[in-house]
């Protein structure tokens, strides 16, 4: 019984793959939508088999991040409905990037949101919050912000030649789009 916890223990601080994360916001969209998150529409939603969605909830399950009872709801945990909560608004923060800083239209600022925050480390996105909250209301003013946090990333960093050869390449690789 005490290697059963131990190994519980240590499942529950494993890393949360991509895969997880997806279903932890799957569960928690469907819930925002629907009130409720069942195996059948969590399936549904990822476009998988039931005993896929109901692999990917008994594993969250074991990690500590939803509840759930054979043929009842999927409900989120306090920890997974945080990490649900974290990734929806970095997720909504990649995507604002794109459409208000990039100029991408919306519809493809999700796509790309979408794919983009489940790879995310939590050092990334820190940084990309903070890099966010730079660009998103950006004025002349935060011009001197904006050049303290490029600087305070390369601080350790010395940019590669090859950096400054593809920013020659911009003009050339448009010209074939």
């Amino acid at each position: 019984m005490g290697n059963e916890f131990k190994e519980q223990k240590v499942e529950k601080h494993e890393k949360l793959t991509p895969t997880v994360m997806s279903y932890i916001s799957t569960i928690y969209n469907l819930i925002e939508k629907e009130g409720v998150a069942r195996i059948s529409d969590i399936a549904r939603a990822k476009g998988v088999s039931y005993a896929s969605a109901t692999n990917a909830v008994k594993k969250l399950v074991s990690l500590g991040l939803v509840d759930h009872r054979r043929y009842g709801f999927a409900k989120l945990t306090p920890r997974g409905l945080r990490i649900a909560q974290m990734l929806k608004s970095g997720e909504s923060r990649i995507k604002y990037f794109f459409m208000y800083v990039v100029g991408i239209p919306e519809k493809k600022a999700e796509q790309i949101a979408s794919l983009m925050v489940y790879d995310l480390d939590a050092e990334t996105r820190r940084k990309l919050r903070k890099f966010y909250s730079i660009l998103i209301d950006f004025t002349k003013d935060k011009a001197e912000e904006l050049e303290r946090f490029i600087q305070e990333q390369r601080k350790n960093t010395e940019l590669p030649e090859e950096a400054y050869r593809l920013k020659g390449k911009i003009k050339e690789d448009e010209d074939y789009e």
